[in-house]
């Protein structure tokens, strides 16, 4: 059995984009921040701070392939409740501070999204905060066609991070101190960016993978000697869904709690579960071969051509026996 955790982790480090070290898309958005708050304080509005959320603070996100764009979610707190000022009204203030800050900017229904050339855009995601008569701070999200929305960003990065927590202790590896679960996670993102390079309903979010590892079990899997098995850890994964019944489903564990594949139809549903057939199968006989240039040249297969294929002077004799212990702990 080949040994290719190596080549799974240069993947990731090659994969995987940190918001706090990309200057240039950390300099845009704090451009655009500064540019909302002395918009706000010069026309007299309340003013807004920072909210972290989405793949940017769980650090799941990936580089775009292909036509696709870096997507940076930034939630704007404004310290209001929901009776104070129409959805609407507020909305508008954000639209107004970025209007023209680039060539494109765009009013879609959960945010207001600026463009740039580049090839990336800003999510602009606007919330009321307050705390109610009980002590519980609450959270209303500003829709362009719904109004307010209930809504609760910090618990539902607790609720990945506590996951996280107790099931991938021990995991991290050395170029990127990035745990089993973000490393797989990503990973399978990719995955479906290669399969689907290209913005679509048929194509599941990326927030839909954080939660489906979840609620279906992405599990620790380590070879014998204790390190990290992501070949595996996926194989095991992939499998479950591939064999499964009817619509893979992921729901939000917060308001509104929403089920993150139902923009997929039946068909793209189908469609959907027989790429993972084909990625579990890709997973699986790349575990079952000697030869680590063989198996690394499966996957690429299925997850593209930034999948690194060693050198065979590079192989030397590492493979493993079959020998794998893999702690389990479903949701």
């Amino acid at each position: 059995m080949a040994d290719i955790q190596k080549q799974f982790e240069q993947f990731h480090l090659k994969i995987r984009v940190d918001y706090d070290m990309a200057s240039e898309l950390r300099d845009k958005r704090d451009t655009v921040l500064r540019r909302i708050k002395n918009y706000l304080e010069k026309n007299d509005y309340p003013s807004c701070r920072e909210l972290l959320q989405g793949s940017y603070k769980m650090k799941t996100g990936v580089k775009p392939i292909a036509g696709l764009e870096y997507d940076i979610d930034v939630g704007l707190r404004f310290d209001i409740k929901e009776t104070d000022h129409k959805a609407e009204e507020v909305r508008g203030w954000v639209y107004g501070a970025v209007k023209d800050h680039t060539k494109k900017i765009e009013d879609k229904g959960p945010c207001i999204r600026v463009v740039y050339e580049a090839g990336y855009h800003l999510d602009l995601v606007t919330y009321a905060v307050w705390t109610d008569d009980f002590g519980t701070e609450q959270y209303r999200l500003a829709h362009k066609e719904q109004g307010w929305r209930p809504a609760d960003p910090p618990a539902l990065l607790d609720y990945v991070r506590e996951y996280r927590r107790q099931n991938f202790v021990d995991t991290e590896d050395n170029a990127t101190k990035t745990d089993q679960f973000r490393r797989c996670v990503r990973t399978l993102r990719r995955w479906n960016d290669v399969q689907m390079p290209y913005e679509s309903y048929a194509k599941p979010a990326g927030l839909a993978f954080v939660l489906v590892a979840i609620q279906w079990g992405l599990a620790k899997s380590t070879f014998i000697d204790g390190r990290s098995d992501d070949r595996r850890c996926l194989a095991l994964f992939t499998r479950s869904i591939a064999n499964s019944v009817g619509r893979v489903t992921a729901t939000k564990p917060t308001p509104e709690y929403e089920e993150m594949f139902s923009r997929l139809d039946d068909a793209d549903m189908a469609v959907f579960k027989e790429r993972m057939v084909i990625l579990a199968e890709a997973l699986e006989s790349a575990g079952n071969m000697a030869d680590p240039v063989k198996a690394c040249k499966k996957l690429v297969e299925v997850l593209g051509d930034d999948f690194p294929v060693p050198e065979k002077d590079d192989t030397g004799e590492r493979t493993k026996a079959p020998a794998i212990v893999t702690s389990s702990s479903s949701a």
